[in-house]
């Protein structure tokens, strides 16, 4: 693949002579990302592989060293000697696609999954909430964001992560979900963050942030080896503040602990077939038709449906035998009772 005499090679056209200027602009850009690992990708302009080809078949040439292997080879040493890194093709951190005709080296990096709890104020929803005049396409209203403008968990995420890690895009799961009014009280309820194309690989233990005047707190931040295949199952601790429609009197306290006492409870699911959570206590006290309910359950089971009975049975109001309203629940304690599944 050299030049012979004055003339370019027939396969390649001149073109690895780029190939070192290639391999120093693929140390600069690697050097601007933490990683541990990484590979190298060729792509040929076209002809140069049919060529390659033609030549193999008529001089009946055999071997791996390709024009591809050998750019992605001599590229790779590179790096490997200058940022002491090392080459691995099944699950690198960091990969670059080097474009042998145009020049270009593209740099991809490995998603990482981080695992943490957050506590929040009253005030602040969980997650972004979608614009309702343009549903998340951007509009003047939501000055082309898509979202309402409003403090959210997700948010406070998102920017400090951003701000550790070097990228802003990012997916969340959350284990379970909490109205806007709630408290989730320490150690808070898990979550994790993919976050995708990340420049750096490492995130504090903790932070805090201010968000709409009030304080998020974030804590027990720790890497996933990989993406969950399953989630952890969990149950929760809530304190539920709510009204009855009628007077409630001692006798009926005594009934709702003795019903909910290590009770299943099933309930049905918009566009899925109906399920079954256990409710593990109930306690609660009354002042004539205002209640603070303190109940442990299973994670997935709705608190305020559990409380009306809307398509849930045995529910709150139904044992009470009157309708019962959550104004408001809090999340006292999130506990995991399964580990993670890492594929």
């Amino acid at each position: 693949m050299e030049v012979v005499g004055s003339r370019d090679c027939f396969i390649c056209t001149g073109l690895m002579r780029k190939v070192p200027k290639m391999a120093e602009s693929a140390v600069r850009k690697a050097s601007h990302y933490q990683f541990r690992t990484f590979a190298v990708g060729v792509s040929l302009p076209e002809g140069i592989q049919d060529r390659e080809d033609e030549l193999r078949s008529d001089l009946r040439l055999r071997g791996n060293e390709t024009i591809k292997t050998q750019t992605s080879r001599l590229v790779a040493a590179r790096i490997a000697s200058e940022l002491d890194r090392r080459v691995d093709r099944l699950k690198p951190d960091l990969t670059l696609l080097i474009g042998l005709g145009t020049g270009e080296i593209a740099v991809s990096s490995r998603p990482v999954f981080l695992y943490g709890r957050y506590t929040k104020p009253p005030g602040i929803t969980q997650r972004r909430e979608l614009c309702p005049e343009c549903r998340g396409k951007g509009c003047r209203k939501c000055r082309r964001s898509g979202f309402v403008r409003a403090p959210s968990v997700e948010e406070v995420l998102r920017k400090k992560l951003s701000s550790f890690m070097g990228s802003d895009v990012m997916t969340f799961t959350w284990l379970g979900s909490e109205d806007r009014s709630s408290i989730v009280f320490p150690p808070g309820r898990p979550f994790i963050a993919e976050v995708k194309c990340p420049v750096k690989r490492v995130s504090p233990h903790a932070f805090a942030a201010i968000c709409g005047g009030r304080r998020v707190v974030v804590s027990g931040c720790r890497m996933l080896k990989s993406k969950p295949t399953n989630l952890p199952s969990f149950r929760f601790k809530t304190k539920i503040f709510a009204t009855a429609a009628s007077k409630v009197h001692d006798k009926d306290m005594a009934r709702l602990r003795e019903t909910f006492r290590r009770r299943e409870v099933r309930f049905d699911r918009p566009y899925d077939r109906p399920a079954s959570k256990m409710v593990y206590s109930v306690d609660a006290t009354v002042r004539g038709r205002v209640l603070a309910i303190r109940a442990e359950l299973d994670g997935g089971l709705p608190v305020k449906r559990f409380v009306s009975g809307e398509l849930v049975s045995p529910s709150v109001s139904e044992v009470l035998k009157t309708e019962v309203r959550c104004r408001r629940f809090d999340i006292c304690r999130v506990t995991e009772t399964r580990r993670f599944e890492i594929g």
